[in-house]
């Protein structure tokens, strides 16, 4: 594939400037995975299981670790582990724990149950003259080629790198070696997240809608919690705009104010805000995170006062290198050259930034990401991207605007307009809004997930001024 070409940056203009805000614009009525879409899944995992010699795959999952089990069974063994045995014939079972074993019937892919009281809760009945082999010996496990192991991590950027590590409790693997032999176990996680040819990394109109729902959510969470903040409201209170519909958080919801991490506490508290202080947002779903950090102000001369240069130094260089990562990322483009581009205009050593410019999200926060130095992957349309980049100063407080998009070719744009009308007509004025309010012109390929992306409040007592784009 010949590689599109950066352009340079035009010169643009960082203004200050009283605009209205984006849309609650959370549908409130989720989409569910298809039949078609689960067997795509599965037939995807199974054609890479073929091209790498995997006669079985065994997936790990618990409640933090699940996604890669969910996505063929279609759900995560809540308080429990779980393993899913998928074998190159199409067969598979699912060994799970006293409290989950019942959901084999639910399971999205046709399989056999096996019960393992191993991964229940501490002290439940198990017995203990079994093993963990026993439990795996029921579970059929096909070691005629390599057999794989999924657990959550890479642990190197090629598959051949880390035959012999996993992220999966040494207990378990034991078992499973002693089953089908040392020799047989691969680290096979790759095949489900590997940036170049993973399974899970591209998504079709059904996964976009469905994975839609929490990044609109999660975004609504966010401006309303924007809207919530005033001298003397607590973070417990703002908290409660960022949780939402009783849906399952993917990561910590963060509402602090002023100096965190007191009493190594993470959560919300009922600190109150003051004016001047350190604001820092956060809310995840399935599908994508919004955040918003910055201070408690209301012009740019009180932010002056609490944190001099903050807003020369850390705000206008992080929305140029915003607006520069949307102008920028394109179907087709080598991840590796685009987070070189990137680094050129936004410096790692001056802006402090230490992961990446943005990542893959799923059902997971962070999926993966294509973006590190000579990364060979190439940016695909159906990838959902988390909008994040982290710049840190020595003198200042941080600023994010995480969110979500997808990038979609002419075919898949033309599958959401006719599958999905009603999120092709949100995607459509999010990016009007983008552009005529906001001075941010996307290619047709990018879709914003929610509408709060390119949002930025300098001042988060002002719910009116707003950043934007001038020619």
């Amino acid at each position: 594939m010949q590689h599109r070409t950066f352009k340079e940056e035009k010169k643009m203009k960082i203004d200050v400037k009283k605009v209205p805000q984006p849309a609650f614009d959370h549908e409130n009525k989720r989409v569910f995975l298809s039949d078609e879409t689960i067997e795509k899944r599965k037939q995807a995992i199974l054609a890479l299981m073929k091209k790498y010699q995997f006669s079985s795959l065994i997936i790990y999952a618990d409640k933090e670790h699940g996604s890669n089990f969910e996505y063929l069974t279609g759900f995560i063994p809540r308080f429990e582990e779980a393993l899913l045995v998928l074998n190159s014939d199409g067969s598979s079972t699912l060994v799970l724990g006293n409290e989950n074993v019942n959901k084999v019937k639910y399971a999205r892919i046709a399989s056999k149950g096996v019960k393992c009281p191993f991964f229940s809760l501490p002290n439940q009945p198990m017995d203990f003259t079994a093993t963990m082999k026993d439990y795996l010996v029921e579970a059929n496990i096909d070691a005629s080629e390599r057999v794989g192991l999924v657990g959550w991590k890479l642990l190197s950027a090629q598959l051949e790198d880390f035959v012999q590590l996993f992220d999966i409790p040494e207990w378990i693997v034991s078992g499973i070696k002693e089953v089908v032999g040392e020799e047989k176990v691969w680290n096979a996680t790759a095949l489900f997240i590997d940036a170049s040819e993973g399974a899970r990394v591209v998504n079709n109109a059904n996964e976009i809608a469905f994975y839609e729902y929490g990044a609109s959510l999660a975004s609504d969470g966010v401006l309303a919690a924007m809207n919530q903040l005033e001298v003397g409201v607590s973070e417990t209170t703002v908290g409660d705009q960022l949780n939402k519909e009783g849906q399952y958080n993917s990561v910590v919801t963060i509402a602090a104010f002023g100096e965190r991490f007191a009493h190594a506490n993470l959560y919300p508290t009922e600190k109150t805000l003051s004016h001047g202080d350190k604001v820092a947002l956060t809310v995840a779903y399935k599908g994508g995170l919004s955040s918003r950090s910055g201070y408690a102000v209301q012009t740019k001369e009180e932010l002056e006062q609490v944190d001099p240069g903050y807003f020369t130094e850390m705000v206008v260089p992080y929305f140029s290198a915003y607006h520069f990562w949307l102008e920028q990322i394109k179907i087709g483009a080598n991840a590796g050259e685009f987070f070189a581009a990137f680094n050129t205009f936004f410096p790692q050593k001056t802006h402090g930034w230490e992961l990446c410019p943005g990542h893959l999200v799923a059902d997971e926060e962070w999926l993966s990401s294509p973006f590190y130095s000579g990364s060979n992957a190439t940016v695909k349309s159906g990838m959902i991207f988390q909008l994040d980049f982290i710049p840190v100063h020595p003198k200042h407080h941080g600023v994010s605007a995480e969110s979500t998009l997808v990038l979609a070719d002419a075919s898949l744009r033309a599958e959401i307009q006719t599958q999905y009308p009603q999120l092709w007509d949100r995607m459509v004025e999010r990016r009007r809004y983008l552009k005529e309010v906001l001075g941010i012109d996307l290619k047709e390929e990018v879709l914003p997930m929610c509408s709060t992306l390119g949002y930025l409040r300098p001042y988060l007592l002002n719910q009116e001024a707003a950043l934007v784009v001038s020619s």
